[in-house]
C-alpha cells in the first residue's frame, strides 16, 4: 500500500493551541509506515511537537513573512514541488491562501480547509477581511472539514463538509489522587479551591470578563485560586487588570505550559466564558478528569459527554455567574469514572489515526 504524503498548515508549534493539540492527537495515533505528515507553520516557536513530528518521520518548514510576498511564494512553491504531496490540510485560514494556490496550481489532488471555530475572527475587523477573503481560499479547496456542525455551518453554509472530531489521549486522561496532591504541593495550593482556565490570552475567550467573575467568587469564597494557563497577545494587559481588580494574590497567570493534562488533576473547576469557540479540546479534556465545568452558551453542546457541564448566557450578570460557580465547586464527585465516559465517546484518540487514514484514502481514490 503506497504511503500517503500530507503537508499539514498551522500558524505556529503552539503546545497552548486547541488546533494544535487535535493535529497531534491524531499524529500519534496513525500508523506513520502509511502515512508521512509534514508541517509548514506561519510564526516559529520552540516548541516540543517538532522534535515530535521529526520522530515521526515528519519535516517542518517556517513559512517566510507574507510581507515578503515574492519570497513567500517561492518557498511555497519550493515546498509543494519537492514535496509531492497528495494532500494539503489547512488549519490556518486566509494567511494560507499563497500555498493553498500554490498547491492548486500545481494539481495537490486533495486540498482540505478545516473549519476550527464558530467566527471568522476575534473582532469586527478581521470578521469583515475574512468574509472578503474566504471566497479565494475556498476556491483553492477540493473538500471542507469540521471540528463540529456549528463550526461547518459557519465557515461552509450549506455546502458540504465532514465533521471530523477532536480527540484527546484516552491513556492519559485519568484522575489520580496521588498526582493531585503532589500537583497541589507543587503549586502551593493544598489547602485552595482551585478555578481554572485553560485557552490563549486572547478576546475570543473573554479574559477580561473572566476576570470580573473571579473578583466577585472572591469576595464570597475567599479561599480560591484562579489559573489562566496558556499565552497571548492580551497576558500582560490581563495581569494588569488582576491588579486593578485587587485579586493578584488569587491569580496565576501561567503562560505556556507542557504538564496541563497533570494540572487538570489540581483543579477544582474548570472556567470557560468563551465569546466563542468551534469545539473547544480542553472542554473535552476537562470532562475526561471529572472536572465540573461552567461555560458560555456560545460554545456548542456538541463537546458535551458527561453530566458535568453547566452553560451560562453571557447576558446573565456576573451574580449569576457567581452562583453557577459555587455550585460546581459544591459538587462532590467521584472524579475517577469520567475516564470511561472518554472511552465511550467519539473524542477518544484510541483508533483515531486509523479513522483519520482511511478518509484520506477515500478521498484519493
Amino acid at each position: 500500500m503506497r504511503k500517503i504524503k500530507v503537508l499539514m498548515l498551522l500558524s505556529t508549534y503552539g503546545v497552548a493551541s486547541g488546533v494544535n493539540s487535535f493535529v497531534m492527537n491524531y499524529l500519534r495515533e496513525m500508523n506513520h509506515d502509511e502515512i508521512q505528515m509534514d508541517f509548514a507553520v506561519y510564526f516559529e516557536r520552540e516548541s516540543p511537537y517538532i522534535e515530535e513530528i521529526n520522530r515521526y518521520g515528519g519535516k517542518t518548514f517556517v513559512l517566510p513573512p507574507i510581507k515578503n510576498i515574492t519570497e513567500h511564494f517561492r518557498t511555497c512553491k519550493d515546498i509543494i514541488k519537492n514535496g509531492h504531496y497528495d494532500i494539503i490540510h489547512d488549519n490556518s485560514l486566509i494567511l494560507t491562501i499563497p500555498i493553498m494556490l500554490v498547491a492548486k496550481k500545481e494539481s495537490v489532488p486533495v486540498r482540505i480547509l478545516h473549519s476550527h471555530s464558530t467566527q471568522l475572527g476575534e473582532n469586527q475587523w478581521k470578521r469583515e477581511r475574512n468574509k472578503y477573503l474566504l471566497p479565494w481560499l475556498k476556491l483553492c479547496a477540493t473538500d471542507y472539514f469540521a471540528c463540529s456542525k456549528e463550526a461547518g455551518q459557519a465557515m461552509f453554509g450549506r455546502d458540504k463538509y465532514t465533521v471530523i472530531p477532536n480527540v484527546v489521549p484516552y491513556r492519559k486522561l485519568r484522575f489520580d489522587c496521588d498526582i493531585r496532591n503532589d500537583i497541589k504541593k507543587n503549586m502551593h495550593v493544598e489547602d485552595k479551591l482551585v478555578v481554572a482556565t485553560v485557552g490563549r490570552a486572547a478576546l475570543q475567550k473573554n479574559p477580561y470578563f473572566a476576570l470580573d467573575v473571579i473578583k466577585r467568587v472572591v469576595e464570597v469564597e475567599p479561599n480560591i485560586v484562579f489559573w489562566w494557563i496558556g499565552n497571548g497577545p492580551l497576558e500582560e494587559q490581563m495581569v494588569e487588570y488582576a491588579v486593578k481588580l485587587g485579586i493578584e494574590k488569587n491569580c496565576s497567570f501561567l503562560g505556556k505550559r507542557s504538564d496541563v493534562l497533570d494540572l487538570y488533576q489540581a483543579m477544582d473547576c474548570f472556567f470557560l466564558p468563551s465569546i466563542f469557540e468551534g469545539l473547544p479540546v480542553t472542554g473535552i479534556e476537562a470532562q475526561a478528569m471529572g472536572l465540573p465545568m461552567v461555560v458560555s452558551d456560545t460554545v456548542t453542546n456538541e463537546m458535551v459527554y458527561t453530566d458535568l457541564v453547566d452553560y451560562v448566557s453571557l447576558d446573565e450578570p456576573i451574580e449569576v455567574w457567581v452562583a453557577h460557580l459555587q455550585k460546581a465547586l459544591s459538587r462532590n464527585i467521584e472524579r475517577k469514572k469520567y475516564n470511561y465516559e472518554l472511552g465511550q465517546s467519539v473524542f477518544s484518540d484510541v483508533g483515531c489515526g486509523k479513522k483519520l487514514t482511511e478518509i484520506y484514502r477515500v478521498m484519493l481514490r
